[in-house]
């Protein structure tokens, strides 16, 4: 069987061509994907549901493990006066102690960065 054109191509001119068709798409193909995987529809149901954090005791004579059972943070910040170490935790809406449905910030010293006292405990008033 011969396939015959109205006009005659060389095969390195088809060749040419081949190749960049396939670097076109091998360019684009990753620009698509990820487009298509970045796009997420979001629902907001109204309903916001809190966090609960364990009670904890205000007080030096107390230490906590706090990598081993708090809830992750919305927000932490991590830092150091002299030899303390520092962490403060925030959670947006969380019901801690008495406070319901309030955002929470939770100040922790330590003084070896594994056991941590709670130093201050506050909420966001609205």
């Amino acid at each position: 069987m011969t396939i015959r054109f109205k006009e005659k191509f060389s095969l390195e001119t088809v060749g040419r061509t081949m190749k960049l068709n396939i670097a076109i798409v091998g360019a684009l193909l990753p620009i698509a994907l990820a487009s298509t995987i970045g796009c997420k529809t979001m629902v907001a149901t109204g309903v916001v549901d809190p966090t609960y954090l364990p009670f904890l005791r205000n007080s030096p004579n107390e230490c906590y493990y706090l990598d081993d059972f708090m809830p992750v943070p919305d927000g932490l910040v991590t830092g150091k006066s002299g030899s303390l170490d520092l962490r403060y935790y925030s959670y947006k809406t969380a019901n801690y102690k008495e406070w319901s449905m309030k955002a929470i910030m939770l100040s922790f010293y330590s003084r070896n960065g594994r056991c941590w006292s709670l130093f201050e405990e506050y909420y966001i008033a609205e």
